[in-house]
């Protein structure tokens, strides 16, 4: 949700005549952005809740876009069209980005129910069929050297003789 609303944004703001940031401003801008939109994932929303996040995300990335480009509002009125032809192309970008995603979310789930209702469920754990088995040691031989060495990942060294 976030790529898209992000690069349809850009593009929107790009084509309504708006400037954009450097290209590395830009992504920093949609990895926000699909961060944000993470926080949203796994869960079914509908088509009202997607067009108020992705609205949300459209403005966010204008408002980004426009500070960081140094770009004010009164420079969209100067443009042919004005600050309309801006606001008709960040709308036409939520609008799509909405029905992508409706329909994603739509296949997605179902297509989730459907693997679902095919593969077996468990729902008790196994029983367990065999007792567990730990090694104790019996009989430490040098138990001071044992107890400074057990947390050692390799005993390798010189030979005791030499030590």
């Amino acid at each position: 949700m976030g790529i898209l609303t992000g690069v349809l944004a850009t593009g929107a703001h790009l084509g309504a005549g708006g400037r954009v940031p450097d290209l590395g401003v830009v992504v920093l801008l949609v990895a926000l952005l699909s961060w944000v939109a993470y926080a949203f994932a796994g869960r079914r929303h509908g088509p009202f809740v997607l067009f108020c996040l992705v609205a949300g995300g459209q403005l966010a990335m204008h408002g980004s876009l426009a500070y960081l480009a140094w770009e004010s509002h009164s420079e969209h009125a100067g443009t042919p069209g004005g600050g309309l032809l801006m606001t008709a192309a960040h709308a036409a970008a939520t609008l799509v980005a909405v029905t992508v995603l409706a329909c994603a979310e739509h296949v997605l789930f179902a297509l989730t129910a459907l693997i679902a209702a095919v593969l077996p469920r468990r729902l008790t754990p196994r029983p367990a069929t065999a007792p567990l088995r730990l090694h104790v040691p019996l009989a430490v031989k040098h138990p001071a050297r044992e107890a400074l060495l057990r947390d050692v990942l390799s005993r390798r060294g010189p030979p005791v003789s030499f030590a």
